[in-house]
């Protein structure tokens, strides 16, 4: 009796291991993510950061790499990293917003701290509100600039918020996508004064303008970045979309998400069957930043935690939390009820 309620037990363990890391869009994350993949041919990730990626480092491969440092850190960065490094310090990149971009994928390599602060420097403030953004990004990821804090660009961000809750380019209403990205800097600094009142008004000037279909309008068109920004924002906030609002909850936000997929696995801009690459890639982070958010991963936009001078590593998975959670105390409740139940058997037998 006592060896088959102990296998019993063992059979449930290994039900509960096999089950999915998330039962709220986890898969539908994944299936989008293979879908991706697929369509980039990046079945072998190592091999697509080691060719597509690296040949367009710092020219737009900066959403995949973040995903992919951020899911993956013992992939070898080592030929990205390099090639990164090299587009930035020849100049090349006019625009200061696109050089933090840079700057920041190799900061969550933990890679040329030097670099990462000259590009911080001559960026932060240079180029609007997105120069800001950025600026924070890397003042939160642990970097300094000679003229601003974390706390000053914060106050920047926030003097620069719009009457309705919401942040813009240019006018006098908060845009869907600009406002997203503003909260996934703001992230951070929930503690800092008027920040945690600034997001949670956003997060209502989002839910407010989420569309029948689960996804969200800029500028007058529907469109997969709006989704996939508003979902990263609340991957880096590490609030679930019930709790913030939204109407349906995150598989809603995934319905209005997963009208933009097309057969390809790629996804459209617009609604017109059309892949998009900047969409793509975008939706690509956004769903990578769920996964990890879920996977107790340090926020997107943030160094890992173990990571420090950029060291080449060696490409393999790393076996899944999860699995300990759910396994380690399944485990010991199955041996404990097996010696519990074997010693009343032996003294049963005693008497």
């Amino acid at each position: 009796m006592a060896k088959r309620i102990f296998a019993s037990l063992l059979a449930l363990l290994l039900l509960l291991v096999c089950l999915p890391i998330s039962a709220d869009g986890g898969e539908t994350a994944r299936d989008r993510i293979a879908g991706i993949e697929r369509y980039k041919g990046a079945e072998n990730r190592q091999a697509w950061l080691d060719g597509a990626l690296t040949d367009a480092a710092g020219k737009g491969a900066e959403w995949y790499a973040l995903a992919l440092i951020k899911r993956y850190p013992t992939l070898d960065y080592t030929r990205y990293e390099a090639a990164l490094r090299a587009t930035l310090e020849s100049g090349t990149i006019a625009s200061p917003v696109s050089r933090m971009n840079c700057a920041l994928a190799l900061a969550c390599l933990g890679s040329s701290p030097e670099l990462v602060r000259e590009t911080l420097d001559r960026g932060i403030g240079q180029l609007g509100i997105m120069s800001w953004i950025y600026g924070l990004h890397l003042l939160n990821a642990g970097y300094a600039a000679s003229d601003y804090t974390a706390a000053d660009a914060v106050e920047e961000l926030l003097s620069l918020k719009k009457d309705d809750g919401g942040w813009a380019l240019s006018g006098q209403y908060g845009d869907v996508d600009v406002t997203a990205m503003a909260l996934q800097a703001l992230a951070p600094n929930r503690d800092l004064p008027g920040v945690a009142e600034a997001i949670d008004g956003a997060l209502a000037l989002l839910a407010g303008r989420q569309l029948e279909s689960g996804g969200f309008k800029s500028y007058g068109v529907e469109n997969a970045e709006s989704s996939a920004m508003v979902l990263l924002a609340l991957s880096c906030l590490r609030v679930s979309a019930e709790d913030a609002g939204f109407a349906g909850g995150l598989p809603h936000l995934y319905e209005g998400l997963s009208q933009f997929a097309t057969a390809s696995g790629g996804f459209c801009h617009k609604n017109d069957g059309t892949v998009n690459e900047l969409a793509t890639a975008q939706v690509y982070a956004a769903l990578s930043a769920h996964l990890a958010t879920e996977e107790g991963k340090t926020s997107f936009f943030l160094p890992n935690a173990d990571a420090g001078s950029f060291v080449p590593t060696v490409s393999g998975g790393r076996f899944p939390f999860i699995v300990l959670y759910v396994s380690v105390p399944v485990l010991a409740v199955s041996t404990a009820v097996f010696f519990i139940l074997r010693r009343r058997r032996e003294t049963a037998a005693k008497r």
